[in-house]
Formats: C-alpha cells, sequence, structure tokens
C-alpha cells in the first residue's frame, strides 16, 4: 500500500510541477497533443489529401492512442536514469519509477479522450451505447503501456543506447501502427506483419468503437493482453533480480 501512495504523491507532484512550470499551465496538456495532431492533419489531409471525408476523426483517433503510449514510453525509458542521484543516496523500489510517468500520461490522456469524445459528438458521428466497448480498450493499452514502461526502464540503465533506439523506434512504429491508413486496405499476406505490432489492434479497436460503434475485435485485444501481462511479469522480475545494481550500474 505505501508503493501505491509513493507513486500517487509522486505522480500528483510531477502534473502540480508541469502545471506551475508554464504560464499556460495545465492548458499545455491539451495544446501540446492539438499542436501534433494539428501538424499531422496538416500533412496527410491538406497537404498529400489522403483519406476520405471521416479521414479528421480517423486520424485523430489514432493519433490520441498514439499520443499516450508513446509519450509514456519515452518518459519511463528515462525514468531511472533520470532519478540516478536520488537512486545512489536512497533507497527506492525501481518498480515505481516507470509507473509514475504512466500515472501522469494516463491522466493526461482522460483530458484528451474527453475532447476527441465531444469532437465525434458534435460531429456527424453517431453516439452508440456501444462507446461503452472503449473502457476494457483503454485498459488493454494501460496495461500494454504499463508493461512497456516496466520492461524498457529495467533494461535502459543496463544499456544506454536503448533510448535512442527506442527514441528512433517509436518515430517507425507510429508510421507502421495504422495511424494514416487503414491496414485492411493491404493484401491479407501483409496485413500479418502490422499485427505483429500491438498498436494497431489498438488503434482499430478504437476506431470499431467510437467511429463504426461496433464491438472491437475481443481475440486481438486478448491477445495484446495476454503478451502484455508477460512482457510486465519479466520487466518487474528484472527490476526487483537487480533493484540493488542500479545505483552501481549509473555510477
Amino acid at each position: 500500500m505505501q508503493i501505491v501512495d509513493l507513486i500517487l504523491y509522486k505522480a500528483y507532484a510531477e502534473l502540480r510541477r508541469d502545471i506551475a512550470s508554464a504560464y499556460l499551465g495545465m492548458l499545455w496538456w491539451v495544446l501540446e497533443p492539438l499542436m501534433y495532431m494539428a501538424a499531422f492533419y496538416m500533412v496527410f489531409a491538406v497537404g498529400i489529401r489522403s483519406g476520405g471525408e471521416n479521414f479528421v476523426s480517423f486520424l485523430l483517433c489514432g493519433l490520441a492512442s498514439w499520443k499516450w503510449f508513446a509519450s509514456t514510453l519515452n518518459q519511463a525509458a528515462a525514468s531511472i536514469v533520470m532519478h540516478r542521484g536520488l537512486i545512489q543516496q536512497v533507497y527506492i523500489p525501481k518498480v515505481i519509477l516507470p509507473l509514475i510517468p504512466a500515472v501522469v500520461n494516463f491522466v493526461k490522456f482522460q483530458v484528451i479522450l474527453l475532447l476527441l469524445l465531444l469532437f465525434l459528438w458534435a460531429g456527424d458521428t453517431p453516439v452508440s451505447l456501444n462507446w461503452f466497448y472503449l473502457l476494457p480498450v483503454i485498459l488493454v493499452e494501460l496495461v500494454f503501456i504499463l508493461a512497456c514502461s516496466l520492461l524498457i526502464a529495467a533494461l535502459v540503465p543496463f544499456v544506454m543506447d536503448l533510448r535512442i533506439l527506442i527514441t528512433n523506434g517509436l518515430t517507425m512504429m507510429m508510421f507502421l501502427s495504422g495511424i494514416f491508413f487503414s491496414v485492411k486496405d493491404f493484401p491479407e499476406d501483409v496485413q500479418v506483419y502490422f499485427y505483429l505490432n500491438p498498436m494497431v489492434s489498438i488503434i482499430e479497436s478504437f476506431r470499431a468503437v467510437l467511429l463504426d460503434g461496433v464491438v472491437p475485435d475481443w481475440h486481438a485485444l486478448g491477445l495484446v493482453l495476454f503478451c502484455s501481462i508477460l512482457a510486465g511479469l519479466v520487466g518487474c522480475w528484472v527490476l526487483r533480480r537487480f533493484d540493488h545494481h542500479y545505483a552501481k550500474v549509473m555510477l
């Protein structure tokens, strides 16, 4: 229980710091992802002119779920290294450090999700009771994000170059996650390779629920959930196994 309290306290402190460190405060939680989405909209919808009339909603559903994932992973990758000074002075269970950015970005995602739902409601997208299926989809993505955060945070202090690989890997992964296109448009033998990326199934589930008002693919989500739990357990094991080694590694 003390670990949970510490995670929540640190996450709250991070959120307060974000608000206090900028003139616009909490408004940046909205402006930053909006500028991010607007940039891609200008490129793909206005510049390249790809996508149909519903492309804005299609794009925003993909970018909202992706931004949550990518922001958390980038911060989780540096979570232990960033606290190296504190780790070398006092003992902190290392498993809590990547969970703090996960909680912080989950809170920020709720704000973006609310704006996305309002945008869809104000547009031509019909509101459906099936939107409640978004809750298990969000839960699956949360578990996936936590698993990746724990595993990456556990490995980065031992191999610092992983941070560079993660940054570039996320850029490549973004363009292969079906954010700007539908994977269904590709031949079936090619689709198999896209679905090796769990974010494809998650983004498709967001769109299935919000844009089409249908039940998501439970089999695909179940597979993502199962693999995420395994990866999360491995990450927890590594963090606990080498808990007392991180201070020495980062001297």
